[in-house]
């Protein structure tokens, strides 16, 4: 019987600059489920994010997808199927339909390009208007930077998606379109979030401080 399980960490002790994040971390992470990792700031979030992702690596134990364990090919393969949102997307400096573009010129994201249409379709149903992108990202406000994020991850179609703080800019009405469009699927979601409304929406809490 084939498993559902999508990522496993075993046993896994990780220090940044002499300090120790994690000491005998183990952690089981379904395919299709909707987790929110919940913890104090330096509790360690971003570098689970990071491990998952394959940027960082463990000072001990492993890290496995799809029963896998982490090899570079093994992480290649996974990154094909991950996207990652940080809190605050940065996608530098110009017009918001130029940068967006520009996402889908990298050759892992070529086969996905959406058309103008597709991508003023998804906007509409994050609350933005199709003029947001003949806007300059960097003027645009924090929670539309974040739905712009949301659509990239959307349009990318990729299988897992991985969210930094998802909703912490927007208001109750474009959480919900988050939601609809995000939860409501056969998607893996992976978020970090202090939102209660986000966190009640989502599968499971993973509480960092009491896990071992």
């Amino acid at each position: 019987m084939k498993s559902d399980t999508l990522f496993k960490l075993s046993d896994i002790r990780f220090s940044y600059d002499s300090e120790q994040l994690f000491d005998g971390l183990n952690l089981l992470i379904n395919q299709r489920e909707k987790v929110v990792i919940k913890g104090e700031s330096g509790s360690g979030k971003t570098t689970l994010f990071r491990l998952l992702l394959g940027f960082e690596t463990p000072d001990k134990g492993s890290i496995s997808f799809k029963g896998s364990v982490y090899t570079d090919t093994i992480i290649r393969t996974m990154r094909k199927e991950v996207v990652w949102l940080p809190q605050d997307l940065n996608l530098g400096t110009g017009k918001t339909a130029e940068l967006m573009d520009f996402i889908f010129e990298f050759q892992s994201n070529s086969q996905n390009k959406p058309s103008r249409p597709e991508i003023i379709d998804t906007l509409e149903a994050l609350g933005l208007e199709a003029g947001t992108l003949a806007s300059n990202f960097s003027e645009l406000s924090t929670g539309q930077r974040q739905r712009i994020g949301l659509a990239c991850c959307l349009l990318l179609n990729r299988k897992v998606i991985l969210l930094d703080e998802p909703t912490s800019a927007l208001d109750l009405e474009s959480k919900r379109k988050v939601a609809e469009l995000l939860l409501n699927n056969d998607r893996t979601v992976i978020s970090t979030s202090h939102d209660p409304w986000w966190v009640e929406k989502c599968d499971r809490v993973i509480e960092l401080n009491n896990i071992s």
